[in-house]
C-alpha cells in the first residue's frame, strides 16, 4: 500500500495520462471522425461502425473481453451482464424518445422496446463474449491463445445478437448480410485489439490475478 508521499512516474502515466488520452479519443471520435469517414464512405456504414457504434462496442465488447482475458470468465461474464444491461436501457430510451417525438416508428410506442427480444440480445451477447473469452483463455498471457479465444467468443456473440434482431417483431434487421457485417466487424476489431492490451498489462505485471 502506497503512502501519500510515495508517487512514481507510473502513477502519472497510468493514473493521469492514459485515462485522459482514452477520454479524449472517445470524445474526439464523434466530433471529428464522423465527417472524415463520411468523405470516405458516403453510405454511412463506417460511421455506423466506428462512430455511432463506439459506445456499444466499448460497453458490450471491449470491456467484457478485457475482463474475461485479464481475469477470468466470471469477471468477463459479469462485466458483460452489467454493461450489456446498461446499453440495452440506453437503446430503449433512444427508441422511446424517437417514437414519442415522431408519433410512432416501426410499430414502436412511447414505451420503446420494452419486452423486445433484441434488447435481450445486447445483454446475452455481452455476457457471452466476456465469459467465453475468459473460459477459453484460462488465464493465459499467450497472445495467440487470447486472440483465438476472443475471436471464437466474438463470432458466437455476434451470431446471438444477429439472431435476436432477426426474430424481433419490430423488424430490427431487414438485410441479414449487411446487419451481420455491422455487428461482427467491431467485435472482430476488438478481438484483435484487446489481447494486445492484455499482453501489455501482463508485461508490466498489472493484473487483478495478483490480488487473489
Amino acid at each position: 500500500m502506497a503512502s501519500w508521499t510515495d508517487w512514481k512516474l507510473n502513477d502519472i502515466l497510468w493514473g493521469i495520462f492514459i485515462p485522459t488520452l482514452v477520454a479524449f479519443i472517445i470524445v474526439i471520435f464523434p466530433t471529428e471522425l464522423a465527417s472524415i469517414l463520411m468523405d470516405v464512405d458516403t453510405s454511412g456504414s463506417l460511421n455506423a461502425i466506428f462512430v455511432d457504434g463506439l459506445g456499444q462496442a466499448i460497453l458490450t465488447v471491449a470491456i467484457p473481453l478485457f475482463a474475461g482475458l485479464i481475469w477470468n470468465q466470471w469477471a468477463g461474464g459479469g462485466a458483460g451482464f452489467l454493461l450489456g444491461s446498461i446499453y440495452a436501457l440506453f437503446v430503449n430510451d433512444v427508441y422511446s424518445f424517437t417514437a414519442a417525438s415522431t408519433g410512432g416508428m416501426a410499430g414502436l410506442t412511447p414505451m420503446g422496446m420494452v419486452g423486445d427480444i433484441s434488447t435481450l440480445g445486447y445483454v446475452v451477447s455481452a455476457m457471452l463474449v466476456g465469459y467465453m473469452a475468459g473460459a477459453l483463455n484460462r488465464g493465459s498471457y499467450s497472445f495467440r491463445r487470447m486472440l483465438v479465444a476472443a475471436m471464437i467468443a466474438s463470432f458466437i456473440a455476434a451470431g446471438f445478437e444477429l439472431w435476436t434482431g432477426l426474430i424481433s417483431p419490430l423488424g430490427m434487421v431487414t438485410d441479414p448480410l449487411y446487419s451481420g457485417g455491422l455487428i461482427l466487424l467491431p467485435k472482430v476489431v476488438y478481438a484483435v485489439i484487446i489481447p494486445i492490451f492484455v499482453t501489455l498489462f501482463g508485461w508490466f505485471g498489472i493484473s487483478p490475478k495478483q490480488m487473489m
